[in-house]
C-alpha cells in the first residue's frame, strides 16, 4: 500500500500515488502537485510552501477529519492519506454467493460511472464550484441513494472494490486524496480499497490470452481486467460491463484506470 502523497514538488513519481481526471491516469509527483493550478485552471490551488515543502495530513485525527466529504477550511489546500497504521479494528464481511444466480432484471448502480455529479464538468479538467457544508454536517452514509451497496466486488486479494471515489467533494473543498499505484486508499471507516484497478491487484492469468481474472462482484459473477493478454479491450460489452462466452459464461469486464469505476450493475442475486 501506498504511497499516496510526495513530500516536496522536487520529487519524483515514486514518491506519491496516482489522481484520476478526465478518464486518464496522472502520477501524483511534486510536478502535478506544483501544477495544480494550472491543471484545474484556478489560482487557489496552493499545496506547498515557500520552500516547496507539500501539506499534507499527518495524523489519524487529519485523516479522519480531511477524508470527510464536507471537510473544514483549515485543510484546504491540502493532501490527504490516511496510513495503514491508522486501521487497528476495522473488520468486514461480505456474503457472495458461490453459484450465481441471473436474474431477468440487473440491479444497475445508481448515478453516472465515474463519480460525476451534477454540475461537474465533464473531462475538461476543470474543477466543480466549491459547495457548502449542508445543514448538520457530516458524511453521507455508506453506499448508492436507494440502498444500493457501494461494494461492487472483492478483489482476489481480499481487497474491497468500493463504488466510485467523491472526487467532486475532495476538489471543491480543494483537497487532494490520490490513489496509491495500485488504485486504493485508506477511510478510517472501510480501511485500504480500490477505486480503479491499475494491473498491480492480484489475478489469474488464462489459459487462452482472455483478460485475467482480477476478483467477483457481489453476486458472485467473476470480474475480469478491462484488456486481454494482447492489450485489446473487450467488445460486445452490455450496460452492466458484462458479456458471456463459451469458457467462462457471463462475467465482467473493469473500466479503463481512469475511469473511477469498475461496472455499472449486477446481472446476478446477492445478498442484502
Amino acid at each position: 500500500m501506498g504511497p499516496w502523497c510526495p513530500e516536496s514538488i522536487t520529487d519524483d513519481a515514486s514518491a506519491g500515488g496516482i489522481w484520476l481526471e478526465g478518464g486518464k491516469v496522472y502520477d501524483v509527483d511534486g510536478a502535478f502537485v506544483k501544477n495544480m493550478a494550472t491543471f484545474y485552471d484556478d489560482e487557489t490551488w496552493q499545496m506547498y510552501d515557500e520552500e516547496g515543502n507539500i501539506y499534507v495530513t499527518k495524523t489519524e485525527e487529519d485523516c479522519i477529519n480531511a477524508a470527510n466529504p464536507y471537510v473544514g477550511e483549515e485543510y484546504k489546500n491540502y493532501c490527504v492519506e490516511c496510513l495503514p497504521s491508522f486501521i487497528t479494528e476495522v473488520s468486514q464481511t461480505y456474503m457472495i454467493p458461490v453459484t450465481p444466480v441471473l436474474q431477468k432484471n440487473a440491479t444497475m448502480f445508481q448515478g453516472p460511472p465515474g463519480g460525476n455529479q451534477a454540475g461537474r464538468p465533464e473531462q475538461n479538467g476543470a474543477r466543480p464550484p466549491r459547495g457548502e457544508r449542508p445543514e448538520g454536517g457530516g458524511p453521507p452514509p455508506r453506499g448508492d441513494r436507494g440502498g444500493m451497496p457501494s461494494t461492487r466486488g472483492i478483489a482476489l486479494n481480499g481487497v474491497e472494490f468500493s463504488a466510485p471515489a467523491p472526487v467532486d467533494n475532495i476538489l471543491s473543498a480543494y483537497t487532494l486524496a490520490p490513489f496509491d499505484d495500485a488504485g486504493g486508499h485508506i477511510n478510517v471507516h472501510q480501511g485500504y480499497h480500490y477505486h480503479t484497478t491499475t494491473g498491480l491487484s492480484t489475478k489469474i492469468e488464462q489459459e487462452d490470452g482472455h483478460a485475467a481474472l482480477i476478483g467477483y462482484a457481489l453476486d458472485g459473477i467473476g470480474i475480469y481486467e478491462c484488456t486481454d493478454a494482447s492489450g485489446n479491450k473487450a467488445i460486445g460489452l452490455d450496460e452492466l460491463r458484462g458479456h458471456s462466452d463459451t469458457t467462462r459464461g457471463y462475467h465482467y469486464h473493469v473500466d479503463q484506470a481512469g475511469a473511477n469505476n469498475f461496472i455499472n450493475g449486477l446481472k446476478g442475486a446477492y445478498a442484502k
